[in-house]
This record gives C-alpha cells, sequence and structure tokens, in this order.
C-alpha cells in the first residue's frame, strides 16, 4: 500500500467551494482577496505597506506586556512585544475562541502556522512578529464549554464545563472559574492514558484553569504553557485599555455606518452570484458594534434614524449612540465583520491565519478596510493535521486501508476489508448477478419503451428496489464474514474515533491533550517541523 502523506482539500468532505478555489483556483475567487492570492513573497513588499500606517505602538505594546505577564509568557515573548515598539515591525496573526483546555487541536496548529510564517519572514529581512489573538469576546458559551479526548477504552469522551451559567450574551471571557473545573480536569485526567507525561500535563491544567481565572484567561495561560518557547505574543481584546484605544475605528465605521452596511450587501451578493456562500448574514440596517447592556452583547440595528438593541425595548437616537462610542468604547464590542478591521487597527497586521470558515469572512469584509482607511492583510491558510499513532497505521497497512477510505464511513470499510479478505467465488458471484440483472433490465427498458415511453419509468423504481435488496443481501453477507472475525472489527473499528471522528477531521475535534499523554511535550517541536509555509494540503502526520 502506498502512504498517502498529504490530501487536497478538493477529496475531503463538506470543503465548501469557496475554500477549495481559494486554495486551488484563485483566480475565481481574486475579487474578493487581495490580488497576491497565497504568494509568500508578496508579505515583502505588503510589510511596508502597513508600516506606512499609523499605530498606538506604545500604548499597545504596554497593554500586552501586562497580558503576556500574567498568562506566564518568557523572554522570547517579551523581546518580540519590544519589536512591536519598533516603526518597522510588523504582525501575523491567528487567532481562536478560548475553548476549554485550548479546545480541538487546531488551535495549536493555528498557533505553530503564525509562528513558522513569522520565523520565515524574518529570514526575509522583515521584522516580523508572531501573535494568537484570544476571541475572549465571543458570547456564545456553549461553543467553549467543552472539549475532547479519546479515552482508555479508545471511545471519543466529551468534558463539559457546567460549574457555572453564565448570563446569556456575557463575554466568554468574563466567565470566572468555579471550583467545578477541578473536577472537569480530574475527568479529563482519568480519561487519557496513564504515561510519564500526564503529571506536567496535569500541572500545567491545574495551574492555567485555577478557580476564580477568568474564561479567557485560562486559556492564555494555558496556551503560553505549550507555547511561550517559540515568542508567541498573545492579545485579549476584552481589556478596556485597548478598546479605547479601538474607539477611532469604532467611531469611522459607526459614521461610515450606511456605506459600511451598503459594502457588505454588496459583497455578499457578489459572493453568491459567483456560486458561493456568504459566511455571515448581513443587511442595510446591520451594525457592525453590540452594545454591552448589563453586561450582555445586544446585537443594533438602525432603523429611522435611531438604533434599536435587537430582542429589548431601548432605542437611541443616532447622535446619542455616536457620541457614547466616542465617550465609552468599552460600553460596546465589536461584531465578525469589523473585529478583523479592529485587529488591524491596534496591529501592523501583514498576514491573517485562518481556517476555511475566517477566509470566507474576509471575501465579505475587504471593501471596508478601503473605507475605513486600513490596509488589509494577506489572508493564508493555516497548517492542517491528522496524527496518525503507530498502532493505527499498522492496522491501517495490515488490512490496505487509506486514510481516505475512512471518508466512506466505517461500515464501508468494513465491508471493504472483509470482501478483500474472502474467498473470491461468493463475491464474484455477487458482481455477476448485479451485472446480469442490469443487462437483463436494460434490455427489458428498451423494449418496453419500443411499445410505450411511459413503461420505461415505471420499470425504474422496480429497478431500484432490485438492485437495493442485492446491496441489502450483500452488505447481511459481509456482516456475517465480518463477525466470525472480531478482531479485524475491533480493529477497524478504533480507527474512527482517532482519526476520523464524529465524520470530520481529527484536528476540529480532540484535544491537543490526548497526544500531550501519549507522546509528551516534544510532540510540538515535532508539529512546528512539520509545518510547511506553502503547502495548502491536508497532511498525515505519522508518530
Amino acid at each position: 500500500m502506498t502512504v498517502n502523506h498529504t490530501i487536497k482539500f478538493s477529496e475531503i468532505p463538506k470543503t465548501t467551494q469557496l475554500y477549495k478555489d481559494f486554495l486551488y483556483d484563485f483566480s475565481r475567487v481574486s475579487q474578493f482577496y487581495q490580488s497576491e492570492g497565497l504568494e509568500i513573497a508578496s508579505l515583502v513588499p505588503r510589510a511596508k505597506k502597513v508600516t506606512a500606517q499609523t499605530f498606538s505602538r506604545d500604548a499597545v505594546a504596554d497593554v500586552l506586556a501586562d497580558q503576556n505577564r500574567q498568562a506566564g509568557a518568557g523572554e522570547a515573548t517579551f523581546a518580540n512585544i519590544e519589536r512591536l515598539r519598533q516603526s518597522d515591525s510588523v504582525v501575523v496573526i491567528t487567532g481562536q475562541q478560548a475553548g476549554l483546555f485550548t479546545g480541538p487541536l487546531y488551535t495549536i496548529f493555528k498557533a505553530l502556522t503564525a509562528i513558522k510564517l513569522a520565523e520565515h519572514l524574518r529570514t526575509q529581512g522583515v521584522n516580523a512578529v508572531p501573535m494568537f489573538w484570544i476571541a475572549a469576546e465571543d458570547h456564545d458559551f456553549q461553543e467553549v464549554n467543552h472539549t475532547r479526548v479519546v479515552n482508555r477504552e479508545g471511545q471519543l469522551a466529551t468534558v463539559t464545563y457546567t460549574a457555572c451559567s453564565p448570563k446569556e450574551g456575557k463575554p466568554v471571557g468574563h466567565v470566572k472559574l468555579a471550583e467545578g473545573i477541578n473536577e472537569n480536569i480530574d475527568q479529563l485526567l482519568a480519561a487519557l492514558p496513564e504515561s510519564e507525561f500526564v503529571p506536567r500535563l496535569a500541572e500545567d491544567l491545574r495551574a492555567s484553569y485555577a478557580p476564580g481565572t477568568g474564561f479567557g484567561d485560562a486559556f492564555g495561560r494555558m496556551m503560553m504553557k505549550l507555547l511561550s518557547q517559540y515568542g508567541v505574543v498573545l492579545i485579549n481584546p476584552l481589556d478596556d485599555r485597548l478598546k479605547h484605544i479601538s474607539g477611532e475605528i469604532y467611531s469611522r465605521a459607526m459614521t461610515n455606518l450606511p456605506e459600511f452596511a451598503d459594502r457588505l450587501v454588496k459583497a455578499s451578493a457578489q459572493l453568491e452570484s459567483a456560486g458561493y456562500h456568504a459566511q455571515v448574514y448581513t443587511s442595510p440596517e446591520a451594525v457592525p458594534l453590540f452594545m454591552l447592556d448589563e453586561g450582555r452583547r445586544t446585537a443594533m440595528v438602525r432603523r429611522d434614524g435611531r438604533f434599536h438593541l435587537k430582542g429589548i425595548e431601548k432605542s437611541f437616537p443616532s447622535d446619542e449612540l455616536l457620541s457614547t462610542v466616542l465617550r465609552c468604547p468599552n460600553c460596546f464590542s465589536p461584531n465578525v465583520t469589523l473585529r478583523p478591521i479592529v485587529q488591524d487597527f491596534l496591529l501592523p497586521t501583514v498576514a491573517y491565519i485562518g481556517g476555511a470558515a475566517e477566509i470566507a469572512y474576509f471575501a465579505q469584509l475587504r471593501p471596508n478596510y478601503s473605507l475605513l482607511g486600513r490596509v488589509e492583510p494577506v489572508v493564508l491558510p493555516r497548517a492542517t493535521f491528522t496524527l496518525i499513532e503507530k498502532r493505527h497505521a499498522k492496522a491501517m497497512a495490515k488490512y490496505g486501508i487509506e486514510f481516505n477510505d475512512l471518508f466512506d464511513g466505517q461500515e464501508a470499510v468494513l465491508k471493504k476489508v472483509v470482501e478483500r479478505s474472502l474467498d473470491n467465488t461468493t463475491t464474484q458471484i455477487f458482481d455477476e448477478t448485479e451485472k446480469v440483472f442490469e443487462e437483463q433490465l436494460e434490455k427489458l427498458r428498451a423494449s418496453l419503451v419500443s411499445v410505450d415511453p411511459t413503461l420505461g419509468d415505471a420499470l425504474k423504481g422496480g429497478r431500484e428496489k432490485i438492485l437495493y435488496q442485492l446491496s441489502n443481501l450483500r452488505t447481511r453477507f459481509v456482516h456475517n464474514r465480518g463477525k466470525r472475525d472480531e478482531t479485524t472489527g475491533q480493529q477497524i473499528e478504533r480507527l474512527f474515533p482517532v482519526l476520523y471522528p464524529n465524520k470530520g477531521l481529527q484536528e476540529r475535534e480532540i484535544n491537543f491533550s490526548y497526544f500531550l499523554a501519549r507522546y509528551g511535550y516534544d510532540l510540538i517541536d515535532r508539529l512546528y517541523q512539520e509545518v510547511e509555509i506553502g503547502n495548502h494540503d491536508h497532511k498525515l502526520v505519522y508518530l
């Protein structure tokens, strides 16, 4: 069996057409993105365009120094914060919601991609800093209050934080961990395999996710435990000092609101007319800021010269709200249509590293960068991996299973393996029977159509029933034979929770702690080396 180490996203189920074209046929989507496409070399001249803008470098760096000190950053991070004060420095940034225990694997992959690209740019003479934006302003707690690992029985296990129920709409970064978080850590550790690496992992988890710590702060501390040696700089936008710096861009967006909303609507329509999907719904009434109403992020719409809070009988005259934005920017929070521009107002961003959803957002947001007087970053895809352990690679080799075969599901893989292991007599008879039925039914259809065309349609349903029954009988036969070899079935069954959990890529489901417990912290360096700048395919990493 030939081992494929990369898989194109065009072969992976559930990949959107926009993302496939972005990766492999950029000319089709170039109108929605920066003209340079995915060309890494274009970042060198773009860095000069970025640094020509005005930034509050020292003020932002002061906040970052405080935030990263609290996260437990090392010397490399503080050296990079000092770089940010330099007028020629630029940022390579990525980000993610503050998922429990760092959330799914791709969180780590995003950070490593930003770090690797910044290192590459420094070899090209660009003063680049890797950064990670903790999306602590997001308010959908159900998206971040859980994580998944493969337990000792080889099954997918979910750990969910339920020790508190935050007020609906409250930014997750304002949620304080209760004592129940210790039970979640115990639950996670009990699911993981015993190894010499677990004590360090347990110590880091308890130090990061201590009761009384904010959800976003705990996430940042754990990220720093994993990545401190690379000098990554964390940024949490909930800090009021950053809000006050951002007030200028908030005000600029609100002052230009009719045009801001109109450009979003037109960009969405252009995407859809080109045959793609609009990642975020928008309308002429949409407002790019939430108001923090009693601690809740409350969406607004602009109608009849007033700003109305959604779901609440409360509204404000336009001039009053604009005045409040200037006076109290920390009373507001940007939504997804403004958040990237706020990021690139605070930071000299030359490149943003994202996944398919974030890259889709940028297709709608680009027109408003020029409206608000900012240079948009080059958007680039993150590294994407499936980590394959030796035992699973051995089972796949034994049964001739390619990674792509997993996309068809457990039943289909088992059927293929069992049929391959049988003597070919019964399998050949099934094939011959299906072929004979097909040929005879086609002859019958042709004869019927020559008498009455409608009879051909009548035969169609009967044909499908006959072939369905044959397929069903074949499946029952395979299952019957498969049960005689329980070892084969069990080994195939064990592949799916680890390699293709919940019918999706591993990196979207499983938490990094599973692999840390099995392979230790040296695995981070291995993955850093596996990041290939310019490779846009999904990579299989054999451990």
